[in-house]
């Protein structure tokens, strides 16, 4: 058999249990076959991606409980404005993320898998996302991050990540009381120019699909939704 997942060491160091990321799609055939493999191996969690979704009866696994923690909407927009990016916003160059920043992050992640799955604790999931974002800033698993701030409180961020001609934008949140005062527009204006001075063509980033209102933003900024993924967890039985 082809070795369709792989081994996640640092969410296995996290978790304290292997952990696998799925290669999406691969359990469209011989899932079975791929769950009881998993099973031999002691992969406790496995995170899979589906562009299609799983019925009810091939939910139903002897070997992992399989969780739909998240519809994922996939947006992608093509770098053509470099604007003049808003006073406000700066890099966040600090050692360590203010309280401010942990909420945000907190925040960008409420909704998706981790925040969806009720078998991870909200103990977990804050000290997961803390993580995260101390990673980000670290410049570990993102290369900037760029905060938004009013009288130094920090009302807004976005991690920016970059892979040659492709920039991703994978956690962006607004505090609720500056929802609609185009803090979010200004966000996506300054990780646009920051990707262009960076040679990029194109940014990548996503949201759920029950987050009508920010997926509405994206849209009216011209990221362009594409069809949706089914994020599943698989916890072992």
């Amino acid at each position: 058999m082809n070795q369709f997942y792989d081994v996640l060491e640092w969410d296995s160091n996290f978790f304290k249990f292997p952990v696998a990321k799925l290669k999406n799609n691969s359990l469209s055939e011989n899932m079975g076959e791929k769950l009881e493999n998993l099973y031999d191996q002691n992969i406790e969690l496995g995170y899979y991606t589906s562009t299609i979704k799983i019925s009810k009866e091939k939910l139903q696994s002897r070997f992992y409980h399989l969780e739909l923690v998240s519809t994922r909407i996939p947006i992608v927009k093509e770098m053509v404005n470099k604007t003049i990016i808003h006073p406000n916003i700066s890099l966040y160059e600090e050692q360590e993320p203010s309280e401010d920043l942990i909420s945000l992050a907190l925040l960008a992640g409420q909704n998706g898998r981790f925040g969806n799955d009720p078998r991870i604790s909200k103990e977990v999931y804050r000290k997961l996302f803390e993580c995260w974002i101390r990673n980000s800033i670290k410049k570990v698993i993102a290369d900037e991050v760029l905060v938004y701030k009013v009288d130094e409180e920090v009302v807004g961020f976005a991690t920016i990540k970059i892979d040659g001609n492709t920039g991703y934008a994978p956690l962006l949140a607004v505090k609720r009381k500056y929802e609609g005062k185009g803090v979010s527009f200004a966000i996506m204006r300054a990780i646009e120019t920051r990707l262009i001075e960076n040679e990029c063509k194109y940014v990548l980033s996503g949201t759920q699909e029950i987050n009508k209102k920010a997926l509405s933003t994206f849209k009216r900024y011209g990221l362009q939704p594409q069809p949706a993924e089914y994020i599943y967890h698989l916890w072992r039985k």
